[in-house]
């Protein structure tokens, strides 16, 4: 994974219509902060490195370097829950 790779939702994983939840098979994980905000955005065609940018459009007062670093972050804890996949 790096800057300009596209992630996605794995299949099964989709966001709680109305809550803040990822739904996965297994049941569903409570999401803190923006994480909903990252998540929603994997619709498999953005890159990370898009998905900052728009983020930080969003909220100009924040460092870009944080922003990115964060979903960085955020986007490996879930690979390694298996709840995100990135296409060749």
């Amino acid at each position: 994974m790096n800057i300009d790779s596209v992630p996605r939702l794995s299949p099964g994983c989709r966001l709680h219509p109305a809550g803040d939840a990822l739904l996965i098979p297994e049941g569903a994980l409570n999401l803190k902060g923006p994480a909903r905000e990252v998540l929603a955005r994997l619709d498999g065609k953005r890159s990370i490195s898009e998905i900052a940018a728009d983020l930080l459009a969003e909220y100009p007062a924040a460092p870009p370097e944080v922003i990115q670093q964060d979903v960085l972050t955020l986007l490996e804890r879930m690979q390694q829950r298996g709840v995100i996949r990135y296409d060749p």
